[in-house]
């Protein structure tokens, strides 16, 4: 009988609560972004409502969870539920903090003023006629303005109107340069692949250790929580990103292939172009990182490629290498497309470059060849 009740509770919270709550944050999410201006003149970039609503359920949900057990127990809490308690009094209050970090920055732009917030809510203005250049970060989807040397603000390129921002800088004719502007090596192709991720994991270690050190202050055997902690992060902050290196290293490694294949140093040859940063697309190369993974050919590597398409592991084709190999190659869809802008460039002997401002990626890749 108890399992039939649990059963029929676990369908009435995801029909009832979960179903709902999911829909409504969903329908939210579509209508911030169709309603977002189309205006260069006068828009906000922010983080979107949707997410910062599914942040402030989770600190609420566990806000009610800590409520649920002491209304559920009464005042004659056992040990148990005393540190559930405050374990739910210290993940509402980190979630509240996270939201409050993801809706504090915003940056108001109204005709040719600027106006920024950053997470601390600290506000400064100035004007585009100020801003003397820009960075893009495109692994940490961030980009900085600057007035002269030093930084005026950044931004999130996950929030609303994102794209009016660059677009609006190409306008004014500001540049938008990528932020790594060191020489381009595998060793840092590799890094730049992996860097997001080891920041959001340090954030979650760094995360979990407040939360058990909050429960070590108002409990009375908490104190042994704090030895988990160095635990936390190098499990989480270090071992996991030491994992997600195997992502990157098959991009590394096919990169080997081809050195050893055409008789070339990928070092000197990046070296002798004076390629920076983490991407390069031109009539012999195309190089870019997407969803942690290197994906780098050679035009003369390669011989073949099939349409891209969708699969469980995200976007995918398969190229023919000229001694005969296929390699599958999973991307976003943009990138999925990039090899065969290397091989219909070399054929057709055109010469495509980066653009600056708003385009996105996809739209500086040609499609596949028929």
């Amino acid at each position: 009988m108890s399992n039939l009740l649990e059963s029929i509770l676990r369908v009435g919270m995801t029909v009832f609560i979960v179903g709902p709550l999911t829909a409504w944050v969903a329908r939210r999410g579509a209508s911030e972004r169709s309603e977002a201006t189309d205006s260069l003149d006068c828009f906000t970039v922010r983080m979107p409502a949707a997410i910062r609503t599914i942040i402030a359920c989770c600190a609420v949900a566990f806000e009610l969870l800590m409520l649920g057990v002491y209304v559920w127990q009464g005042v004659s809490l056992g040990e148990w539920d005393h540190e559930l308690v405050w374990f739910g009094h210290a993940m509402a209050l980190a979630g509240m903090a996270i939201w409050a970090l993801l809706s504090i920055p915003r940056i108001d732009v109204d005709g040719g003023r600027i106006l920024s917030r950053n997470a601390f809510g600290i506000r400064k203005e100035t004007t585009f006629g100020n801003i003397t250049r820009a960075t893009l970060h495109a692994q940490m989807m961030r980009i900085d303005l600057f007035e002269g040397d030093r930084k005026f603000c950044s931004i999130s390129l996950e929030g609303v109107c994102s794209l009016n921002l660059l677009a609006r800088l190409e306008e004014e004719g500001i540049e938008v340069s990528d932020a790594v502007d060191g020489p381009m090596t595998k060793a840092g192709l590799c890094w730049s692949a992996i860097k997001p991720l080891t920041i959001v994991f340090n954030g979650m270690a760094l995360v979990f250790s407040l939360v058990l050190a909050f429960m070590a202050v108002f409990t009375d055997e908490g104190a042994r929580l704090l030895v988990l902690i160095p635990f936390l992060f190098l499990f989480i902050g270090g071992f996991l990103p030491l994992l997600m290196l195997g992502m990157p290293a098959r991009g590394i490694l096919e990169i080997g292939r081809q050195e050893r294949a055409l008789g070339f140093s990928f070092s000197e040859e990046m070296a002798s172009r004076g390629a920076t940063g983490t991407s390069l697309v031109d009539d012999d190369w195309f190089i870019e990182i997407s969803n942690a993974r290197v994906v780098a050919f050679r035009r003369d590597y390669l011989k073949k490629i099939t349409a891209h398409e969708n699969s469980e592991s995200g976007d995918r084709c398969t190229v023919t290498t000229r001694g005969g190999r296929k390699i599958k190659v999973y991307a976003s869809g943009q990138h999925a497309r990039g090899p065969a802008h290397v091989v219909q460039t070399g054929c057709q002997g055109q010469k495509h470059t980066r653009p600056r401002g708003g385009r996105t990626r996809g739209d500086r890749l040609i499609g596949l060849p028929a």
